[in-house]
């Protein structure tokens, strides 16, 4: 992105990619007919080292539409929380967001979760399955709602959440306060979130819970018990070190961060896909 164009950006939007070879091309040609395709959106999608094609396969879609977005390919595995903190810190907008890559959380509550946060009213945004105004139409399968419950149950146990659903794929920031979170961001796995909620907290952020319509989509990359456990050991490990340390942490400097993270596709840049 030119300077001018970072000058002018208004939102970013992180998408992690993990073997997701047969759906990110729907994904990109979504989100090319949607409102997100503007020019002052920067979509980033970050691939987390995908043992498939799923870089060859977005580059070829992002090269048929007119979607404004770049791809950043890690080399090493970081999870999904490790993926969307290095989209974060390389990211542009006064607002910035991220989305899971099937869009179980469509296009219209993306911008919907933007606009709150452009309003002023939040600081931060945590889209929720949870309330009693969120809309699904396609449910999960019953065991991983069930787990999904009984984690945040989990969460509620230990004290470590308020919020009736921390795992919703979606959250916006804005940009001073993403990139305070993601600075000190220590989880990597799919219990991200729930350290980023907490650490918002204990710097003072407006976090606002919004209901969403959300919807399942199948091929999921969580598996209910192995996920479920390794989620369930980082909620110990951050309600562990809350009794021990502070959680606020050093600050990590972002060029740092990306220089060890993310491998450039080419010529050690970030690959812009060229219309």
């Amino acid at each position: 992105m030119s300077n001018a164009d970072r000058a002018s950006c208004a939102r970013t939007l992180v998408i992690p990619m993990y073997r997701e070879a047969a759906r990110i091309a729907g994904t990109i040609r979504t989100l090319a007919a949607s409102s997100l395709n503007d020019p002052g959106t920067d979509i980033i999608l970050v691939d987390d080292a995908s043992d498939d094609d799923t870089g060859a396969v977005a580059r070829a879609a992002l090269a048929a539409t007119a979607l404004k977005a770049s791809i950043l390919r890690l080399e090493r595995n970081q999870g999904k929380g490790g993926a969307v903190r290095v989209g974060v810190l390389a990211s542009a907008g006064r607002v910035v967001a991220f989305s899971d890559a099937d869009l179980s959380a469509g296009v219209t509550e993306i911008a919907k979760c933007f606009a709150v946060v452009e309003s002023g009213r939040a600081q931060v945004v945590c889209s929720s399955r949870a309330m009693a105004t969120s809309v699904i139409p396609v449910r999960q399968p019953r065991l991983r709602e069930l787990s999904g419950k009984a984690f945040n149950l989990a969460l509620r146990f230990l004290g470590l959440t308020r919020f009736r659903d921390t795992q919703c794929g979606l959250k916006v920031f804005t940009r001073e306060a993403a990139l305070r979170l993601f600075e000190q961001l220590s989880v990597t796995g799919f219990a991200f979130d729930v350290e980023l909620l907490l650490l918002a907290e204990d710097l003072g952020l407006r976090v606002e819970e919004v209901p969403v319509e959300w919807r399942h989509v199948e091929e999921s990359r969580v598996r209910p018990m192995r996920d479920g456990l390794a989620m369930l050991r980082d909620a110990l490990r951050i309600r562990l070190a809350r009794g021990t340390r502070s959680r606020r942490l050093p600050a990590v400097a972002r060029d740092e961060t990306l220089a060890s993270a993310a491998t450039p596709e080419r010529d050690h840049e970030r690959l812009r896909v060229k219309r």
